[in-house]
């Protein structure tokens, strides 16, 4: 009894810890979100349908009560309300922006959240400008996509990918 106790504990040992059952996390938004420009924030691109942003992000978000189109909030659970969001129309991602300056967010090429305005321009040039209420936006189309980087004072604010016929200042 000892010696098939002793090989069955031995064949067990052996058995990957997967097989035990499938691993199941949900999805949601990402602690460090990255953007790439004239493609996606964090994975969400322009054109995406509400299935794909929930297979990415999940379904942990708030509706916008006042926005003009449906407009999903995602919230980091601790700390200020910061996160990202993601604005639809006709069931179609039209911009994804994130919520005030969520830490370890950067751009592919390493622009971080906080660095100064003109680190952004050396790194994108020909940038265009826009005036927004309270925030600047640095913006460049490449294809359907608009990326922006938005702006307070010197610094790198936010991050936000737009289809052109939405208003930068999200």
């Amino acid at each position: 009894m000892k010696k098939t106790l002793a090989v069955l504990s031995i064949a067990l040992s052996c058995v990957p810890f997967a097989a035990a059952g499938p691993s199941a996390t949900k999805p949601r938004l990402p602690a460090h979100g990255i953007l790439h420009f004239g493609d996606d924030l964090a994975g969400v691109r322009i054109g995406d349908t509400n299935a794909r942003v929930t297979k990415l992000w999940g379904s942990n978000y708030k509706l916008c009560p006042d926005c003009d189109s449906p407009t999903w909030y995602y919230l980091y659970e601790r700390g200020e309300p910061l996160g990202a969001a993601v604005k639809f129309r006709g069931g179609r991602v039209v911009a994804a922006f994130t919520l005030g300056s969520p830490t370890g967010w950067r751009t592919a090429e390493g622009l971080l959240m906080g660095e100064e305005v003109d680190r952004a321009a050396m790194l994108y040039p020909a940038l265009g400008w826009h005036v927004c209420i309270g925030y600047g936006a640095m913006t460049k189309r490449m294809g359907n996509t608009v990326t922006s980087i938005y702006t307070t004072g010197e610094a790198v604010y936010g991050f936000a990918i737009t289809a052109p016929a939405e208003s930068v200042c999200q």
